[in-house]
């Protein structure tokens, strides 16, 4: 539920309007993040590295209660994301991952929660993600990285070596929780 408190959503965007959501939320003083991707278009003439949105027709910006009502008015923006009748709020330890997984350049795939199939629990031991949790996903032979967007079934895929994962116990799990970032992998 949103509060007094500034908190993340995610706002879902009319068709291929990501960037003029964005654009006109940040003009209204709103702090937004939509994380993008680089794709090399091809045309009959020409190739280009072309910015494009991580998840197509989502965008997250940070707001309060109050300002539920102004967001929807902003061009670009259709609605809010709900999750059984309330607001979803996206933890900001998502949005950092989010941001860090796209700094560090990697290769990303974004698929629905419900096609992935779970796995074991592990963690990157080394480089310049070390210490990120999330799910083996067993739908290669090197194994993929599998970490949930909370409150909008989603996923970000992220090829990591199997060298560089390290299982986590679930003694280990349970030992940790409390001191655990509130968001869900799986």
């Amino acid at each position: 539920m949103l509060t007094s408190e500034p908190q993340w959503v995610a706002l879902y965007t009319n068709p291929r309007a990501e960037k003029r959501a964005e654009k006109n939320l940040g003009e209204k003083g709103y702090e937004v993040y939509l994380p993008l991707l680089k794709e090399l278009h091809t045309w009959s003439d020409r190739k280009k590295w072309v910015d494009v949105p991580m998840l197509k027709s989502y965008i997250f910006a940070r707001i309060t209660k109050f300002q539920q009502v102004e967001v929807l008015s902003v061009s670009g923006v259709s609605h809010i994301v709900k999750f059984n009748g309330s607001v979803a709020i996206i933890p900001e330890s998502d949005i950092e991952m989010m941001r860090d997984f796209i700094a560090a350049k990697m290769d990303i795939h974004i698929r629905t929660v419900e096609q992935l199939r779970r796995g074991s629990r592990v963690r990157i031991c080394s480089g310049g993600l070390a210490g990120k949790e999330g799910m083996l996903v067993s739908d290669s032979e090197d194994g993929n990285f599998a970490v949930e967007i909370t409150g909008i079934s989603m996923a970000m895929v992220v090829h990591v070596e199997q060298e560089m994962l390290e299982l986590i116990e679930e003694n280990e799990e349970q030992e940790a929780a409390p001191k655990t970032k509130k968001y869900t992998i799986r």
